[in-house]
C-alpha cells in the first residue's frame, strides 16, 4: 500500500484523489481487521579502507551480526550492507593462515631471536553475502536516500558500524570520521547532515565500533553542531569509544574477538561471537535484554582499552552539571576529569559508592557493583577514596608502559644491556651456522627440522649470549603482562567513574535544564531502553 500511495505523488495524481484513494483503502484495512506494523531498516557499515587495513575480524563481525538480523528481527526488516570494497572480486580481506608443521621450537627459537613477525599474512576475497556495495561515502549515502523514500511513521533504522576511524582533523574534536574505502572519509557532521533528511518522527539507533566513534554521539544535534540545537528525531546511539581514543579490534585473526559489539551484539544472542557465554546480561530479571542492557554488559565484560559510551551519556555532559565539578561540563567538547583530588568537588556527590549506585538503572547499578568487585572496592567504599585510586593506578599504569629493550614512557632513548642481548645472540648464531643468515632460506635448511632440528636447538642454548638472552624475552614478557593488567585496570577505573558521572548528571539535569531538554533526555532513554526486536 505505500508503495501505491507513493507512485501516485511520482506520477502527479491530484492531491484530492490521492486523499480520496488513501482514505478508500486505509478503510477497507480497517474493516479486514489488517493492521500496518512497524518496520525495521536496517543499515551495516563493515570493512576497512584497503585490504591491508581490511582485517578478518570485521568480515566476522557482520556476519555475526548477519545471524543475529535472522534470528532476532521480522522477516520484512530491510537490511542493507556495505562491505570493503562490495562486489569487486579481488582479494581485499587480510587473513592469517595456519602454519603448516613448521612451527617447531628450533624456528619458535629463530624467530624470537631475529625478531621476524611470526603471523602467516595472506589476502582472499571478502564472503559477506548479500551486500549493496562498497564502503564509500557516495554508497552509503545512496543507502540512506534509498531508506528515507520508504520510511513510514513508526519505522525505526537500526546503524551498525564495524570499520575504522579516525580522529577529528580540524577544531572540532567531535567531528572524528569512518575510514572507507580507498581511504575516503566520511565525517561526523556529514553524516549527521544525511540524517537530518531523513523524516523527523523516525528513530535512528547507532551500534558504533570503530576508533573515535564517540564523536558521532554529536549526531544528536542537527548537522552533528551543538550550536545548532538537537536533531528534530531523536537520535541515540551506542559507541565502543571516546571520541578521543583509539578502539580495541581489528585483526587478521577471528579467535579473539575482544571489542565491543561482539558483546553488544552477544548480548541478545546469549554467547559472543567466538561463544563466551553472556552471563547476567537481563539486568532487571524482566525476561528480555533491551538495549541499554546490552551496552551495559559490553562495558562489564570486555577487557579492552575502551570506555564505551551512549548518547544519553554525552547529553547529560553538555545540559547537566555536578556543582564543583566543572570538569564534567561540555563546552565545545568532552574535557578529561582533573587529575587533583582538590579540583574534583568531591563533597558534592554522595558519600559512598552505593548510594550512587542506587540512584542509578538497573544497568547502571550492576555496572558498577561489577566493576566495584573487579577493583576491589567494597561498595560502602567513600566516593572521595574511589577517586584517590584512580588517580594512583594512572600513575601506575604510566611506569608500567615501560617496557625493557624498547624505547617508550620512561626510557632514555638508549638501550641497555639486556636490550641488545637479542643482537648478540643473533650475532653469535650466523657466525657458528652462516645458512642462518637469511631467514627465507631456513625452509631449505633440514637440520633444522625433525630430531636434527632438536639436537641443534640444544647446540642454540649452549652459546654464551643464550642466557641473557633468554632473560631479556623473559623481562619483557613480563613487562607487558603487567603493563597490560594495569591499563585494564586503568580503564575499569575510567568506566566506573564514568557511570557514577552520568547517574549524578541525570539526578541534577531537571534542576538545571529546560523542560524541553528534560524532555528530550527522557526520549532518548526511552529509545535506549527499548528492545531489539519489537
Amino acid at each position: 500500500m505505500q508503495d501505491l500511495f507513493r507512485k501516485m505523488q511520482r506520477n502527479g495524481t491530484t492531491s484530492c484523489h490521492y486523499i480520496f484513494v488513501r482514505t478508500i483503502v486505509l478503510f477497507a484495512c480497517l474493516s479486514c481487521g489488517a493492521k500496518n506494523s512497524a518496520s525495521d531498516y536496517i543499515l551495516t557499515i563493515g570493512g576497512g579502507y584497503e585490504p591491508a587495513g581490511n582485517q578478518a575480524s570485521l568480515e566476522a563481525n557482520v556476519l555475526f551480526f548477519q545471524k543475529i538480523v535472522r534470528e532476532r528481527f521480522r522477516e520484512t526488516a530491510d537490511h542493507q550492507i556495505f562491505f570493503a570494497d562490495g562486489l569487486d572480486p579481488a582479494e581485499d580481506l587480510q587473513v592469517i593462515e595456519a602454519k603448516k608443521g613448521t612451527d617447531t621450537p628450533t624456528l619458535v627459537l629463530l624467530e624470537s631471536a631475529f625478531a621476524l613477525d611470526r603471523q602467516n599474512l595472506s589476502y582472499r576475497n571478502h564472503q559477506v553475502p548479500n551486500i549493496r556495495g562498497p564502503i564509500l561515502p557516495k554508497s552509503i549515502k545512496s543507502g540512506l536516500d534509498e531508506v528515507a523514500e520508504r520510511l513510514m511513521p513508526g519505522d525505526r533504522l537500526i546503524i551498525y558500524v564495524t570499520a575504522h576511524g579516525s580522529a577529528a582533523m580540524g577544531k572540532d574534536p567531535m567531528n572524528t570520521s569512518i575510514t572507507c574505502w580507498r581511504k575516503e572519509s566520511l565525517s561526523m557532521k556529514k553524516f549527521s547532515e544525511w540524517l537530518d533528511r531523513l523524516p523527523s518522527n523516525i528513530p535512528v539507533v547507532m551500534v558504533m565500533a570503530q576508533c573515535y566513534c564517540g564523536g558521532f554521539a554529536n549526531s544528536m544535534f542537527a548537522g552533528g553542531e551543538a550550536v545548532n540545537g538537537l536533531s528534530k528525531a531523536v537520535r541515540t546511539g551506542f559507541f565502543a569509544q571516546r571520541f578521543d581514543l583509539p578502539a580495541a579490534g581489528c585483526r587478521p585473526d577471528i579467535e579473539n574477538d575482544e571489542e565491543y559489539s561482539s558483546y553488544f551484539w552477544g548480548a541478545f544472542l546469549g554467547q559472543t561471537r567466538t561463544g563466551k557465554v553472556a552471563v547476567g546480561v537481563d539486568c532487571d530479571n524482566d525476561g528480555r535484554v533491551a538495549l541499554d542492557e546490552a551496552h551495559a554488559y559490553a562495558v562489564r565484560a570486555s577487557q579492552t582499552i575502551d570506555i564505551p559510551l551512549r548518547s544519553s551519556d554525552m547529553f547529560l555532559r553538555y545540559y547537566s552539571r555536578i556543582a564543583g565539578y566543572e570538569s564534567t561540563r561540555m563546552k565545545g567538547g568532552p574535557s578529561e576529569i582533573e587529575e587533583s583530588v582538590e579540583a574534583l568537588g568531591l563533597g558534592y556527590f554522595p558519600g559512598q559508592l552505593q548510594e550512587i549506585s542506587r540512584l542509578g538503572s538497573k544497568s547502571q547499578s550492576a555496572t558498577i557493583e561489577f566493576l566495584a568487585q573487579q577493583l576491589g572496592l567494597a561498595l560502602d567504599c567513600e566516593v572521595a577514596e574511589v577517586f584517590r585510586q584512580n588517580i594512583a593506578q594512572t600513575e601506575q599504569f604510566q611506569q608500567s608502559r615501560f617496557i625493557p629493550g624498547r624505547r617508550g614512557p620512561g626510557a632514555s632513548g638508549r638501550r641497555g644491556p639486556r636490550s641488545s642481548s637479542r643482537r648478540e645472540f643473533q650475532r653469535e648464531l650466523i657466525e657458528s651456522w652462516p645458512d642462518l643468515e637469511k631467514p627465507s632460506g631456513w625452509k631449505d635448511l633440514p637440520w633444522l627440522f625433525g630430531k636434527e632440528g632438536e639436537s641443534i636447538l640444544e647446540e642454540f642454548r649452549q652459546l654464551p649470549s643464550f642466557a641473557a638472552f633468554k632473560k631479556g624475552l623473559d623481562d619483557r614478557l613480563l613487562a607487558r603482562e603487567k603493563s597490560s593488567g594495569s591499563e585494564i585496570r586503568d580503564v575499569q577505573f575510567r568506566r566506573l567513574i564514568h557511570t557514577m558521572e552520568s547517574i549524578m548528571l541525570a539526578k541534577n539535569l531537571p534542576l538545571v535544564a529546560s523542560p524541553e531538554i528534560a524532555n528530550r533526555y527522557k526520549e532518548m532513554i526511552d529509545l535506549e531502553t527499548s528492545f531489539l526486536t519489537r
